[in-house]
């Protein structure tokens, strides 16, 4: 059996550029199609000449990458809700489990640990959500125009752009390292884009015929994230 966890994505793939919606952030726009594609091929060959698939990637308990919701690092960006707010649901009836809490009591509510940036540290890291320019997520809050702003938007994650220089950050009071920080030029950030991308096709998750598809994504990323400022 493999689990395989795609780390910075909503339910289905937003477009590109990310479109505002009904959630207090962007739609999240990461393309877990290209795992996938590589994924489905390496389960054809695992069922047809038994050749072993990629090993499984997931957030697991025993080395910290799944946690406890009280214990999730997401940093304090500004402007965006943090999900430490939301709260577990409650069991039902426990006629079919009666050593459990019993009704009323709160479910175990676990999620995936973070890294400084707010994105996922464990699972399928595609090039742009190992090599960022925002941070991705699989939850987003509904905004004032729709009510209930403290509740999530059904399906729905969010795109949180970093900002462009240190002096942009600090007057917003980011704490997360903007993108001239990171990347000393565009040919900077797409040689990491391009590692990245490498080091998934060596070991799987990627078809090497994608890997350009996907720098070239990153591209358009590139020049959106500027653009953006300007």
């Amino acid at each position: 059996m493999r689990t395989y966890f795609f780390a910075g994505n909503q339910h289905g793939p937003a477009a590109f550029p990310p479109p505002a919606g009904q959630g207090q952030q962007k739609a999240n726009p990461t393309d877990y199609w290209w795992s996938m594609r590589a994924l489905v091929v390496a389960m054809q060959k695992w069922v047809t000449d038994g050749t072993m698939p990629p090993a499984s990637q997931y957030p697991q308990l025993s080395n910290g990458t799944l946690v406890k919701a009280a214990a999730v690092a997401f940093p304090a960006i500004p402007g965006v809700q943090s999900p430490k707010t939301l709260t577990a649901g409650l069991r039902m009836s426990s006629e079919l489990a009666p050593d459990s809490p019993g009704p009323g009591a709160p479910l175990p509510f676990l999620v995936p640990q973070v890294d400084a940036d707010g994105n996922e540290r464990a699972g399928i890291r595609l090039p742009e959500v190992a090599v960022p320019l925002a941070t991705y997520t699989g939850w987003n809050f509904r905004n004032e125009k729709i009510g209930g702003t403290s509740q999530l938007v059904a399906l729905l994650g969010s795109y949180i752009p970093l900002a462009q220089t240190k002096a942009d950050r600090d007057a917003s009071r980011d704490p997360r390292g903007s993108i001239a920080e990171r990347y000393s030029s565009r040919e900077q950030y797409l040689d990491k884009i391009g590692k990245a991308a490498s080091d998934l096709v060596k070991d799987g998750y990627l078809l090497p015929g994608d890997a350009a598809a996907i720098v070239k994504r990153a591209t358009d990323h590139w020049e959106y994230a500027h653009a953006a400022r300007n």
